[in-house]
């Protein structure tokens, strides 16, 4: 069985993620939304082998799909966040089973049952389709909550070459940003008047995904809310001489009671 590790900290496709996003069922005025990742991105194989011969398959390629259902209790509480999924795929691209890998556990069966339902393009590898494993990001978000924006075309430019995270400001990863999901208020901090702000350390991979989540300071009540908002931003990759590399930053998430 051949194994294509997608996880959020393997060098990926230097893109932006063009995930498309659909308003899952839910009586309330609070639209949420699930999404999967774009072919571009997220379904492409990074591997240790040779290059394939003529013919070979490069990548996963999804020719079904199926969103996940949000989480009733999900939906009560508040709670987003990004979720992944390994998949075992075998020679006819049918999924065999799925395996939740990390992530919040409100959404492990939601994440599982939409998963069982996806149908791949057979992996070809020396002329013949072969068994493939594969891990995929899920997101769940509230629509009022998701702003997507285009940088400009020099934003995440720069020059020399590094080899290691290159260390960027606030400011700077800000300028980057082209999906984010803004936090929902805890009602329980809300009703005890908490606020504040919450300071993350964050690893943003070549793909422009989060890579590494770390809270370094901030209430207590609000940093689950923080995490889960941000753990799902998408970046413009940074780029040194021209290459994507990995970054590290602080993202400051602020929580005001008006």
């Amino acid at each position: 069985m051949l194994t294509l590790s997608l996880l959020a900290s393997a060098s990926l496709v230097a893109q932006s993620d063009g995930s498309t996003q659909q308003q899952a069922s839910n009586p309330n005025a609070t639209q949420p939304q699930t999404s999967e990742p774009s072919k571009s991105q997220s379904e492409h194989a990074s591997t240790a082998s040779a290059a394939p011969a003529q013919g070979d398959s490069t990548k996963v390629e999804a020719i079904k799909r199926a969103l996940a259902d949000y989480p009733t209790e999900a939906q009560r509480e508040g709670t987003q966040g990004q979720v992944w999924v390994k998949f075992f795929i075998t020679e006819a691209g049918d999924v065999d089973r799925v395996e939740f890998v990390s992530g919040d556990k409100i959404f492990e069966r939601a994440a599982l049952d939409a998963a069982r339902k996806w149908k791949f393009k057979p992996f070809i590898k020396d002329g013949k389709p072969v068994k493939v494993v594969t891990t995929i990001p899920f997101d769940f978000a509230f629509g009022d909550k998701v702003t997507d924006t285009n940088p400009s075309a020099n934003a995440a430019t720069d020059n020399g070459g590094s080899t290691k995270p290159v260390q960027v400001s606030p400011g700077v990863s800000r300028g980057l940003l082209v999906h984010k999901v803004a936090p929902v208020y805890p009602e329980s901090a809300r009703q005890n008047h908490v606020q504040g702000t919450v300071v993350l350390r964050a690893l943003i991979g070549k793909n422009g995904r989060i890579a590494e989540l770390t809270p370094v300071s901030g209430p207590e009540e609000l940093v689950p809310a923080a995490m889960g908002a941000v753990q799902q931003w998408r970046y413009k990759p940074y780029l040194l001489g021209g290459q994507p590399v990995t970054v590290a930053t602080q993202i400051i998430v602020n929580f005001q009671l008006h």
